[in-house]
């Protein structure tokens, strides 16, 4: 077998040895090393890779015993020679009064040799080969096929160098999840807990403010009327903050029962009949009279709650004096879609979608205000696709809006 055939297979096991992901780093190194020492045609061979800036160590070793040997750069040895000057070194007993020919004591013969492995300009360990079958002495061709064994040995270690980097990143990134999959769930906790906590004192509010209404003078009224209507909007906001988080987490069931939708259209105006007076707005109810008897089956006081909250958005954006219009039809689909229409300043196409999102601000040119969905319409939506149906808003972008939302009409058990 010629060298180059020589070389060649040492080269392409080499490459499979470093490209194979089931062996440990040192146990790659040890098959690589059994191939350079087979094709040298040595007894005897090790890999000494630099730790820090002071020592070499032995990583992979015909011999064992030597595997984890530490040898301090300062020591006056051929491998510390090598990584000092990057150049490789070559003795036999030709050459005679070398200084560094101190081996270790047991190798029974003179010729060894020692080549750098260099990456990016720097050495990061030597390749050495010793006990040379047969004739004492490793020829011109033998040195150079070293050489070019030890700059294949650097895409080897290479090549783990960036597989422990990625084993390390992963743990890294795994770990970093674990702990902010925790914190998630603290501030989720937290978050819900909050939230459910408030309802209370806010009914207690709700409650009172009601008796009060009874025995308020005429003058004082407006006052007791202004917050309950404050009130009203706050409880609103704590439903959608704790719905949406229910939503998300799949824990908000749906109890289907029979409803009039003529029915719930009157209660969710109804409920906010005192927040339209107080800013002077007309309530007009749409839907054909032949349809008044007509039922379907949803959750009604999740419904009850898409309704006001896009009643309620009507009313917040619509100018003193205006109409709010509300209803529904019957579809030839087997749908039935409500609707709330206003005369407010309009929502621009590009925002059609994102008004659904969470804490989606969008702001108006013409006025330069900056307009809120909070989690209204993010409830509204999450609700809706919870009975499979689907919310949109249709707006020439300059006067006016009008949200619709479309429901299957399937037949549901009523749960008890």
């Amino acid at each position: 077998m010629t060298n180059d055939t020589r070389l060649l297979e040492t080269l392409v096991a080499i490459s499979d040895s470093s490209t194979d992901s089931k062996p440990e780093f040192e146990q790659k190194l040890e098959r690589i090393l059994l191939e350079v020492v087979s094709c040298m045609r040595a007894a005897r061979g090790s890999i000494m890779l630099l730790k820090g800036r002071k020592s070499l160590e032995v990583v992979a070793s015909t011999s064992p015993e030597l595997t984890g040997f530490k040898q301090h750069l300062d020591e006056k040895t051929p491998s510390s020679w090598v990584v000092k000057n990057k150049t490789p070194l070559y003795v036999d007993k030709t050459t005679g009064g070398v200084d560094l020919q101190n081996k270790f004591d047991q190798y029974e013969k003179n010729a060894f040799l020692i080549v750098p492995i260099i990456s990016n300009n720097k050495v990061i360990g030597v390749l050495n080969v010793t006990e040379k079958i047969g004739e004492d002495i490793f020829n011109k061709e033998e040195q150079k096929m070293l050489l070019n064994i030890a700059s294949q040995l650097i895409s080897a270690l290479e090549n783990q160098r960036l597989a422990e980097s990625l084993r390390k990143s992963r743990r890294t990134i795994q770990k970093k999840n674990l702990q902010l999959k925790k914190l998630e769930k603290v501030k989720t906790d937290l978050f819900n807990m909050l939230i459910h906590d408030l309802k209370g004192p806010i009914s207690e509010l709700v409650a009172n403010l009601d008796i009060l209404s009874y025995t308020v003078s005429d003058e004082n009224r407006r006052h007791v009327e202004s917050a309950q209507t404050g009130c009203d909007t706050l409880y609103r906001m704590v439903s959608n903050l704790l719905d949406v988080a229910q939503l998300e987490e799949g824990k908000l069931e749906l109890i289907y029962e029979k409803i009039d939708p003529q029915d719930l259209i009157k209660e969710a105006l109804a409920r906010l009949f005192g927040l339209c007076t107080t800013k002077q707005l007309n309530f007009v109810e749409k839907f054909s009279p032949s349809e008044a008897d007509e039922v379907f089956w949803g959750d009604r006081g999740v419904l009850l709650r898409v309704l006001q909250n896009l009643l309620a958005n009507a009313i917040q954006y619509s100018p003193t004096g205006e109409t709010i219009e509300a209803g529904f039809r019957y579809l030839e689909s087997s749908k039935i879609e409500f609707f709330v229409k206003d005369n407010g300043p309009g929502i621009h196409a590009g925002y059609r979608e994102a008004i659904f999102d969470k804490y989606v601000q969008t702001q108006k040119n013409v006025d330069a205000r900056t307009y809120t969905a909070g989690l209204g319409l993010t409830f509204c939506k999450m609700a809706v696709e919870a009975h499979r149906g689907k919310i949109r808003v249709e707006s020439d972008g300059q006067k006016g809006s009008r949200f619709v939302f479309v429901l299957p009409l399937e037949a549901k058990k009523v749960n008890r």
